[in-house]
């Protein structure tokens, strides 16, 4: 009989105390590899090609397949002969349990379903209604995919202008505590200063690793939504002209038609579809001759009214909130437009008086840097204009990207994709 053997208690915690350690290491690892990553740009990719990477690995391809087949099949119902699918009926009727006189009678016939007057027309416009809601989800989603890729796309150009300006400020403090501890080997300065001044540096240094944190974040973003490790060369798009359509109104617009087209439809069918059997008789009896004929039956449902209308409600509805959608959309579509004429207008002012602000601090910059040198003003005087020149140099490049993403959500209002 072998015996077990088991790890004393002491040797797991041992080996567990070992092993998560370098678990998390390994993680914090990664993660600092993650946000130190270079953000490669490829000068032949563009943005039309990152759309498309997007849209081979959206999700929604099998819902908008769903929907052409469902188009198809109702196109295909139209053109059936019949308004259902058929039935075989057999009846045989014999005395040999009961009176035993040898009668006996036999018959095979096919129920056909029979298309009322004008069910066959609604099913045409129901198709067509079918086909039109189609190609206008598929563009929609063609359009949502577009926007989120653009929306992406300059989320990380902001992040990484944001982290080239926190390295240029903390560049431009290092310099600055440099400079003031040459004043104080030279007794110019307070050795106070210096802490004044590595503090800034330090500040600097935090809100660059923020910076780098965010880029991270936001490229691997990127990275799950079209699949590519790199990032389009910076092209700016062009306004494209205004037009008044409106994507989601469009779908609005083509719902709200199928879902009339399917009630049309199902009214069509009033209280069901009437029924035409053709069948083929054989009657016999001993001592008679057999007798073949031919049997035709029709059945026409009437009434029903109370069920039709409980068939119709859940239709009813749908249409009802498809037209409300459609009214809703509208007034989507309006806010929509203006906001993104607005928002274009609004950072183009912003940009040109960014631009002026930061024309005038360079100036403002140099004299400062040169009045320190001299000796003509203190460290707080100096601090302040270097504040002031990063504010205004971060406020002039984030009015750059901002006016390119104004121009890219202006273009996605008006169904311009890359």
């Amino acid at each position: 009989m072998t015996r077990r053997r088991f790890l004393k208690p002491w040797l797991c915690l041992l080996v567990l105390s070992s092993v998560l350690p370098q678990a998390a290491a390994q993680e914090t690892g990664q993660l600092a590899e993650e946000e130190n990553a270079p953000l490669v740009t490829d000068a032949s990719l563009t943005l039309a090609a990152a759309f498309e990477a997007a849209l081979a690995r959206a999700p929604g391809g099998e819902l908008l397949a769903a929907q052409l087949e469902a188009a198809e099949s109702t196109e295909r119902r139209r053109r059936s002969v019949v308004a259902a699918a058929p039935s075989l009926q057999l009846r045989y009727l014999s005395d040999r349990l009961q009176t035993r006189q040898g009668v006996s009678e036999s018959e095979f016939g096919i129920d056909l379903p029979l298309w009322r007057w004008g069910q066959r027309d609604s099913l045409v416009s129901l198709a067509r209604a079918s086909r039109t809601g189609a190609a206008e989800d598929l563009r929609l989603h063609r359009w949502q995919v577009a926007g989120a890729v653009r929306e992406s796309y300059w989320a990380v150009r902001e992040a990484q202008q944001e982290l080239q300006l926190a390295r240029r400020d903390v560049e431009a403090f290092r310099e600055l505590e440099q400079e003031v501890q040459r004043r104080i080997d030279a007794g110019d300065a307070a050795p106070g200063e210096r802490l004044t001044a590595e503090g800034q540096r330090v500040a600097r240094e935090a809100t660059q690793h923020e910076a780098e944190v965010r880029l991270a974040d936001r490229f691997f973003g990127w990275r799950v939504l079209t699949g590519l490790h790199v990032l389009p060369a910076l092209t700016d798009e062009t306004v494209a002209p205004e037009v008044t359509g409106y994507l989601p109104l469009d779908v609005a617009r083509a719902d709200a038609a199928r879902a009339e087209a399917a009630l049309a439809a199902a009214q069509a069918e009033g209280a069901g579809a009437p029924r035409l059997l053709l069948a083929v008789r054989h009657d016999a009896q001993d001592g008679s001759e057999p007798i073949d004929s031919l049997a035709a039956q029709l059945s026409m449902p009437l009434g029903g009214a109370g069920h039709r209308q409980a068939a119709l409600a859940p239709l009813r509805l749908e249409a009802a909130r498809a037209r409300d959608l459609v009214i809703a959309m509208t007034r989507e579509a309006q806010l929509a437009h203006h906001e993104a004429e607005h928002e274009l207008h609004a950072r183009e002012v912003a940009l040109s008086d960014a631009g002026a602000r930061l024309a005038l601090a360079v100036d403002e910059l140099g004299l400062a840097r040169r009045a320190y040198r001299l000796g003509e003003t203190d460290l707080a005087e100096r601090l302040l204009t270097e504040w002031r020149a990063a504010e205004a140099n971060r406020t002039h490049l984030l009015a750059v990207i901002a006016h390119s993403r104004a121009i890219a959500r202006f273009n996605q209002i008006n169904g311009v994709l890359p």
